[in-house]
């Protein structure tokens, strides 16, 4: 290290940890008889310099440092003891995702000591000194709960010592991850209705995308958000690619998944029932109804009012027909509804109430003996 103080001197100068020379300037000859400046009692021959090379208390050696017909001068080294200032390189890892658990970081860099620490946004953290150019600090999982950055510096005890430049360390958000929808299918020209997006990895501030355009989302979970679809976006039929954005750090894109858009409801049609036909008084019933062109929100009507439907398939649904519908023999009108758009009822089935089995009461003749 380089500090020049004019002789003589008047100014006192604070010098960090390290090795120094102090450099002697020849006003006399080659031979080193003096006079120096500033003033000495070396004579040729007793310009020594410690080398620490192996360590103390080292060994002392002739040291001439000039050359003929040049300037000429003398070098003795000095050490000032004390804790160096560290200084970091790098950082293993650089980088964690938001919400993961606790690590251990790396520290690599210069002039640490045992009893260095590394600070994460000033705070210290617990440190294991494994050399002078590497530090090992344990990171909780609380340090990376949200995305963003942190400033990590090292700080080395007095005397001397003090805190190194920061380096960064970055937390990023999670790449968002898709699993389903619900629905995952409308009917073209319905209305407005809320998308479900169940998945992993979403953050407050992921936003669902239709087609890549953004919807207004709400933040469910980490594993569920909601969003506004309007019914512009399922004026006709087609499929939607739906995505889930995540805000940087990090962050990006989701995989895809498909909404499909049905094209209007159809009308309806019955082929048969099963059973077609019961006998009055009978107890509650599943009625099964076959045909074709049922959509989930087919319902079944006896007689124009709808009875309890599950959609079982396109041609196939069951409905509940209770007993108060048998009390009397007859028949019944059996219908399906579609909804709008499109749909409509369809033909009907005659289903056949069947009067119960009458009671014959036979009189026999009493007869005396």
């Amino acid at each position: 290290m380089a500090v020049t103080i004019d002789w003589p001197f008047s100014d006192v100068t604070t010098l960090a940890p390290g090795t120094y020379w102090l450099e002697y300037g020849l006003t006399g000859d080659a031979n080193l008889r003096g006079p120096w400046t500033p003033p000495t009692t070396a004579t040729s021959g007793n310009a020594r310099q410690l080398n620490l090379t192996n360590g103390e208390p080292g060994t002392w050696s002739q040291r001439f440092d000039y050359a003929p017909n040049s300037s000429r001068s003398i070098e003795l080294p000095f050490v000032i003891c004390g804790n160096p200032v560290p200084a970091i390189t790098s950082l293993s890892p650089a980088t964690a995702t938001a919400g993961g658990a606790t690590f251990t970081l790396t520290v690599t860099g210069s002039g640490f000591v045992n009893g260095a620490v590394v600070r994460w946004n000033g705070a210290n953290r617990p440190t294991t000194f494994v050399s002078a150019t590497e530090l090992q600090a344990a990171i909780p999982a609380t340090d990376i709960a949200t995305a963003g950055t942190a400033s990590i510096t090292v700080f080395n005890p007095a005397p001397g010592g003090g805190e190194s430049p920061g380096e960064t360390f970055t937390i990023n958000n999670p790449a968002p991850v898709i699993s389903s929808l619900a629905p995952a299918t409308a009917t073209a020209g319905g209305a407005a209705f809320t998308l479900t997006v169940t998945g992993s990895g979403f953050v407050n501030g992921a936003v669902v995308r239709w087609n890549g355009a953004n919807r207004p989302t709400t933040f469910v979970s980490d594993t569920q958000l909601t969003a506004a679809i309007p019914a512009t976006d399922i004026a006709t039929a087609g499929t939607a690619s739906i995505t889930v954005f995540n805000p940087a750090p990090g962050g990006g894109a989701s995989n895809s998944l498909t909404f499909t858009i049905n094209a209007s409801n159809p009308a309806p049609a019955i082929s048969s029932l099963a059973p077609a036909a019961a006998t009055a008084g009978g107890a509650t019933f599943t009625l099964t109804v076959n045909g074709s062109g049922f959509v989930n929100d087919s319902q079944v009507r006896w007689n124009g009012a709808n009875r309890p439907t599950t959609f079982v398939s396109t041609t196939q649904l069951t409905a509940t027909i209770s007993a108060a519908d048998l009390a009397a023999a007859g028949t019944a009108s059996v219908t399906v509804f579609n909804p709008a758009p499109g749909g409509g009822e369809s033909g009907a089935a005659t289903f056949t109430i069947n009067a119960s089995n009458p009671v014959t009461t036979v009189y026999l003749p009493l007869i005396q003996r």
